[in-house]
């Protein structure tokens, strides 16, 4: 029960609460990007948990192209346009794939469990761009989604699928977060720390790993449904690596704080990339690295750490004046 008043949830349910009163007030273009910025931080937590274990992934790509795929092909072949059947196919063949590709993505660590993630996703990529079943390089169309068997008129479709990636994220980061302070999620900075000793206390290291991969495609799937959804539009580039290297770029800019900061860093994106795309059409490239360079060099824990510095400067005082009261 008291895990219900923890500040990150609260914060969580605050935030996504706030946004679905602000739906009306939005422009579409910020609705849009919003949107964006949720599916892309949705992966990016999954690269975040893997990173908790010292794993660096860069097949997040693989379950955001099943994800998105699973909205477009349950429309394309089985005539559901229902947001909920395709959200619930995209997740069970995610979930299917990573349980069997986990099983040997377990054994390794560093530089070769890295390569492999993004193998696995180009080797998908390969066969997606030469198969009529996933539309080759055209992609599929996604058609306008219903809710459990109400589809919302035109005036209304927009805001119901706002509402649905404002709370899908919602749910996923109060599920990630209880995830993360149990006592299974913190033995994974544990296994960062030092594998063996983990293992001489009893648990096993490749399952744990194994778990973990499997709860990060979860949510790299829901991120590739929320991105199908929201541009219409789904293709095989969903697994690319230059996909995957996204959301770790993300993690990087954003760090791993909070379950939130992933979304920060998404949403940093978005906008640093359409301002620089407007400004410097020829060099917004450049601008990005430029910025991801100065984050890395002033910034090492990321744009989520500010808020950490931001709480030192303003309890320090604080405590410092108490501390000279209680002398007095």
């Amino acid at each position: 029960m008291t895990r219900l008043f923890d500040p990150t949830i609260i914060l969580v349910v605050l935030g996504a609460v706030a946004l679905s009163f602000a739906e009306g007030a939005m422009p579409g273009w910020v609705v849009y990007m919003t949107q964006l910025a949720i599916a892309a931080a949705l992966p990016a937590l999954g690269c975040m948990i893997m990173l908790r274990s010292g794993l660096l992934s860069f097949g997040q790509g693989l379950y955001y192209f099943l994800g998105a795929y699973g909205i477009a092909l349950t429309q394309d072949h089985l005539g559901l346009t229902d947001a909920f059947a395709g959200l619930a196919v995209g997740v069970l063949a995610s979930v299917v794939v990573a349980i069997v590709i986990g099983l040997f993505l377990a054994r390794y660590r560093g530089i070769f469990f890295a390569m492999l993630t993004l193998a696995l996703s180009m080797v998908v990529y390969g066969i997606a761009i030469k198969m009529d079943l996933f539309g080759r390089s055209d992609g599929l169309n996604v058609a306008r989604l219903s809710y459990l068997g109400l589809t919302p008129g035109r005036e209304w479709a927009s805001a119901s699928l706002f509402f649905l990636c404002v709370w899908l994220f919602a749910l996923a980061a109060i599920a990630t977060h209880l995830y993360l302070t149990s006592r299974f999620g913190k033995m994974l900075s544990a296994i960062h720390d030092n594998e063996t000793r983990v293992e001489y206390l009893g648990w096993s290291v490749r399952h744990a790993v194994h778990v973990n991969y499997v709860v990060a495609a979860v949510l790299g799937s829901l991120g590739g449904a929320v991105a199908a959804a929201s541009a219409r539009y789904a293709d095989p580039s969903l697994a690319y690596w230059t996909t995957s290297g996204e959301f770790v770029f993300i993690v990087l800019i954003s760090g791993q704080a909070s379950v939130l900061s992933p979304l920060f860093g998404s949403a940093f994106l978005e906008v640093l990339r359409a301002y620089a795309s407007a400004h410097f059409p020829d060099e917004w490239q450049l601008v990005l690295g430029a910025v991801m360079l100065l984050i890395i060099l002033f910034l090492p824990k990321g744009l989520g750490h500010l808020f950490v510095l931001a709480k030192r400067a303003v309890v320090r005082p604080a405590g410092a004046a108490e501390r000279k009261e209680r002398a007095r």
